[in-house]
C-alpha cells in the first residue's frame, strides 16, 4: 500500500529531514510504501492532514514531535476524521508517542504502523482549537516558550535548561480561578496543567495518573510557590510523587474553566498557544481519535 508520510523539517533540531531516507527504507522493508510531503511552516501539518485525509487513504503517517502531532491532531479532528493516524516520533519530547507506548524509537513505530492495529483515544478541545496530551498555564509554558527558542541545544538538556532559566530570570504567580463542576479555586499559582496523557516535556511525570481512554482530564494546580520551592518540587514532577505536595491540587474533570485577569501564558502539546490568555474553556472529548498503536 502506498500512504501518505507528512514530515516537519523542523521537528527534533532537523531529524525528520536527516531521517527521511531512513524512515523511507524502515517502512519499505514491512511493505508499507510512503509518499512523502514537506510541511512548509507552522500549521502547515495541520493543512496536509487535511488534505490527505480528503483522498481516503488506509492510513495518515507524520514523523516529528509533539508539535507535529498537535497539528495532525487539528487537522485530523477539522476533517472529521477518517483513516488512523500513525506518528513517526523524531522530536525532542516524543510526549504523544509515551502516550501510546512504552518506546519512542521510530523504528518501533514503523514497524508498529505495519502491523496496522488501531486504538480510539481521547482528545480535548481548548477555546477553537484541540489538543492530545497537555495544557500547561504559567511556569511549564513559560519553559516551552524558553525551550523552543533553544534550537541550538541537545534535545536531550533543552527542558532542564529551559526551566533553569524561567525560575532564575521569569519566575511569577499569577492570580487564577479555575472552576470544574462544583468545584472552584482562587489563588495564586505556579502552574495548571490540563492532562490526558501522563508526561509533559519528555521527562516530567505531571499526571502519573492519567489514561488517554477513560473520558477525564486530569488536573494538577500547583499554587504559588518561591523559586528554591520549585527547584525542591521538579524532583518529585520527575518522579510523579508530586500529587501530595501541599502546594499541589489534583483532581479529574470533564470540563474545565480557568480566568485570570492578568495574561496568562499558554502552552498545548508543547506548543504556544497564548502569551496573553484570560479565559480557556477545556472539554475533554473522549474517544475521538483512532490512532494506530
Amino acid at each position: 500500500m502506498t500512504v501518505p508520510l507528512i514530515i516537519n523539517p523542523a521537528a527534533g533540531r532537523g531529524a525528520g529531514t536527516r531521517l527521511e531516507r531512513d524512515i523511507r527504507a524502515e517502512l519499505a522493508s514491512h511493505h508499507v510504501e510512503v509518499e512523502v510531503m514537506y510541511s512548509k511552516g507552522p500549521g502547515d501539518v495541520t493543512r496536509c492532514v487535511m488534505q490527505a485525509l480528503a483522498s481516503r487513504p488506509e492510513q495518515v503517517l507524520v514523523a516529528g514531535g509533539d508539535g507535529t502531532v498537535h497539528e495532525a491532531v487539528n487537522g485530523w479532528m477539522r476533517a472529521g476524521g477518517g483513516a488512523p493516524l500513525g506518528v513517526i516520533p523524531v522530536g525532542t519530547g516524543n510526549d504523544f508517542a509515551k502516550m501510546l507506548a512504552p518506546h519512542t524509537d521510530w523504528r518501533e513505530a514503523c514497524a508498529c504502523i505495519a502491523r496496522g492495529a488501531t486504538r480510539t483515544i481521547d482528545v480535548a478541545r481548548c477555546n477553537d482549537f484541540y489538543f492530545a496530551n497537555s495544557i500547561g498555564i504559567g511556569f511549564d509554558a513559560q519553559v516551552a516558550m524558553e525551550a523552543n527558542r533553544m534550537q541550538w541545544l541537545h534535545s536531550k538538556i533543552v527542558y532542564g535548561v529551559a526551566l533553569m532559566k524561567v525560575l532564575l530570570l521569569k519566575h511569577n504567580t499569577p492570580p487564577v480561578r479555575v472552576s470544574a463542576g462544583e468545584f472552584e479555586i482562587e489563588t495564586a499559582v505556579t502552574l495548571v496543567a490540563i492532562n490526558n496523557g501522563r508526561v509533559e516535556g519528555g521527562s516530567f511525570v505531571l499526571a502519573p495518573h492519567a489514561e488517554i481512554d477513560d473520558g477525564r482530564l486530569d488536573v494538577v494546580i500547583a499554587a504559588g510557590m518561591s523559586r528554591l520551592g520549585i527547584l525542591a518540587l521538579v524532583p518529585r514532577v520527575l518522579t510523579g510523587t508530586h500529587l501530595s505536595h501541599r502546594a499541589v491540587t489534583a483532581f479529574s474533570a470533564t470540563r474545565v474553566v480557568i480566568e485570570s485577569e492578568t495574561g496568562l501564558p499558554v502552552h498545548a502539546d508543547g506548543e504556544i498557544r497564548y502569551t496573553d490568555a484570560t479565559r480557556l474553556e477545556i472539554e475533554i472529548q473522549p474517544k475521538q481519535l483512532t490512532v494506530i498503536a
